[in-house]
């Protein structure tokens, strides 16, 4: 079995993309800037706030101020369209039950990965929450990687769990055991490369089991 499962939160736990982009738009309408599609923004999310705004936004004058924006929106509107994916909530219980470690590395800011987390999850199903902190460069950089193993105490049989090429790099680099999501911001395609893909949460449950060894 394996001992510790480290998750993405955006298109792996949650989809928060209905608020992340109403933000994003409120912001770009401030700002006199053209707003954007649901569509679109599932591709600008994933490496953080910073490349958020630089995919949304060509115009570098107003990147600061639409960021500013951005966040202040966002803190308001997180908890309004957002949801766990069906049947996540069963798999994390379960997950949490059969004594594995559970933690989340997010590249969105970590106040806001703090708080969507306490409020979709409670504080107990959770080892160490973490965002992008200052001092941490995002993902696929491995500061958050190596902070959360050293908080764990565990140096092998992690699965890192994610929707995007993000994340599977994120665990090729830290020698994690992948799995990619098919229900979150990305095709099944362009998810690579991985140890595993699962098409339904549950799926997570025998991978966890089986662990690295059998």
């Amino acid at each position: 079995m394996f001992k510790a499962v480290i998750f993405d939160l955006d298109g792996t736990l949650l989809n928060t993309i209905d608020d992340i982009c109403d933000s994003l738009n409120q912001a770009l309408e401030d700002n006199h800037l053209p707003q954007i599609t649901v569509e679109a923004c599932q591709y600008m999310v994933g490496q953080g706030v910073d490349i958020l705004i630089d995919k949304a936004v060509a115009d570098k004058t107003k990147k600061e101020a639409v960021k500013k924006s951005y966040l202040t929106y966002y803190a308001l509107n997180q908890r309004h369209k957002t949801k766990p994916y069906t049947g996540i909530c069963e798999t994390l219980e379960t997950l949490h039950a059969l004594g594995i470690r559970l933690s989340i590395l997010s590249n969105k800011p970590h106040h806001d990965t703090i708080s969507v987390v306490e409020y979709y999850f409670g504080s107990e199903l959770f080892d160490v929450v973490m965002g992008q902190k200052p001092d941490n460069r995002p993902k696929p950089e491995l500061d958050g990687c190596h902070e959360i193993v050293s908080l764990l105490g565990i140096q092998e049989d992690i699965l890192y769990v994610g929707d995007t090429n993000v994340d599977m790099e994120t665990a090729r680099r830290a020698g994690f055991t992948s799995v990619a999501v098919t229900w979150g911001f990305r095709k099944p395609e362009e998810i690579i490369p991985h140890h595993f893909i699962i098409d339904a949460p549950h799926e997570l449950i025998r991978i966890a089991k089986k662990g690295n060894h059998s």
